[in-house]
């Protein structure tokens, strides 16, 4: 489904010389390649403000931990990621609620959304599933009539746009990560909030480092006297560290290209599987997917995974069951049936591979497997 190793070895001298400069410094947390590295990110993005942290897990954390939830506060998301999106909800003190998705991107359905806010609802947290960017404008148009906080999960989807704006900067904040799988993957865990709001830019500062206060201060507080430093409030030791740090810079200026790669291997898989009956990703009209997955949609989907894997291709499964049908997840209340399309993307969808270095023969071969074998769904 990847090739990590081929990644590595196309960057291998800017990844090199980025690890060795860190350890040459002997500064290993909070310095100048994070320093560096939030800056370039954020323009990237088109954001003003960017905090590097220590995965994604951490960036939606600390993004609803800025929100100040309260008891009884719900964020709506969808029922199919993985835990992380909601853990992070629980985590931070609010209440989960989910909301079904569209059947043909997977993303979370506007017209879902409209019939489940409420008055309870602080936070609506949709994911751009696979690096599809969900139908934003309409959801923030929601939340912003709603008076409701917008938050972006878009784990899966650092560089993908929505008419022409990069995905996370249509909210309140923007949530990424950086695991090594990920578009813009580091060696390790890793992620990232973006905001344009310098009031939370300075709060997830604060949060990730244990709640203190940026740098020593002389606090009139201090009954001891002296610099020394402030505590703001109970925070978190959740930093992105400068070997990731120092990576990720070295990987960030060649990512457009990676990224058009994986458009152009879906392209290839769209144009070989028009024609053979079944479900196909879908071509978004003002969307830039990121292609972290490739999937299609089969009746016979174990049936057809077998047959790949015969044929020495790879798939993978998303999200099956969706995380409302998990054991961790019964207190919610919502049996089979309560989402329907999120239930028969999961008990239909084959993911493909989709890498960088993916090889139009590898596409051909696992594309006529596909063909070989599938039933539509």
């Amino acid at each position: 489904m990847g090739d990590l190793i081929a990644e590595y070895e196309s960057l291998r001298t800017e990844v090199d010389s980025a690890i060795r400069r860190v350890l040459e410094r002997g500064t290993f947390v909070l310095g100048p390649e994070l320093e560096a590295f939030e800056a370039e990110f954020a323009s990237y993005c088109g954001a003003r403000h960017a905090v590097g942290v220590a995965s994604g897990t951490a960036a939606l954390m600390l993004a609803l931990r800025a929100c100040d939830l309260e008891p009884g506060d719900e964020v709506l998301t969808v029922p199919n990621t993985d835990t992380p999106t909601t853990s992070a909800i629980s985590h931070a003190g609010g209440t989960i609620a989910l909301v079904d998705t569209q059947p043909r991107t997977f993303n979370m359905d506007p017209e879902r959304l409209e019939e489940a806010i409420n008055e309870r609802t602080k936070v609506i947290l949709p994911v751009h599933l696979f690096g599809q960017p969900a139908d934003i404008e309409a959801i923030a148009e929601i939340a912003q009539s709603r008076d409701a906080i917008l938050i972006e999960d878009g784990a899966l989807a650092v560089g993908a746009e929505y008419r022409g704006k990069k995905v996370g900067t249509f909210g309140a904040m923007g949530c990424f990560s950086f695991a090594p799988g990920k578009i813009l993957g580091g060696v390790g865990a890793g992620g990232m909030v973006v905001t344009d709001d310098a009031g939370l830019d300075e709060r997830i500062r604060v949060l990730r480092n244990y709640g203190h206060a940026p740098g020593l201060s002389l606090d009139p507080t201090n009954l001891l006297g002296g610099g020394g430093f402030t505590v703001l409030e109970e925070g978190h030791n959740e930093r992105l560290d400068e070997i990731q740090a120092a990576v990720l810079r070295a990987k960030l200026p060649t990512l457009d290209d990676r990224i058009a790669r994986r458009r152009g291997a879906a392209k290839r898989y769209n144009a070989l599987l028009a024609d053979i009956g079944i479900e196909i990703p879908p071509i978004v009209e003002d969307a830039e997917s990121v292609w972290f997955a490739y999937n299609v949609m089969l009746g016979n989907r174990d049936e057809a995974r077998n047959h790949l894997a015969s044929r020495g291709v790879a798939t993978r499964l998303y999200y099956n069951p969706p995380l409302h049908l998990q054991p961790a997840y019964t207190h919610l209340g919502s049996g089979l049936g309560s989402f329907p399309n999120a239930e028969r993307s999961a008990s239909r969808m084959m993911g493909l591979p989709v890498f960088p270095q993916i090889t139009d023969e590898q596409v051909d071969l696992a594309a006529a497997a596909v063909a070989e074998i599938a039933t539509p769904g």
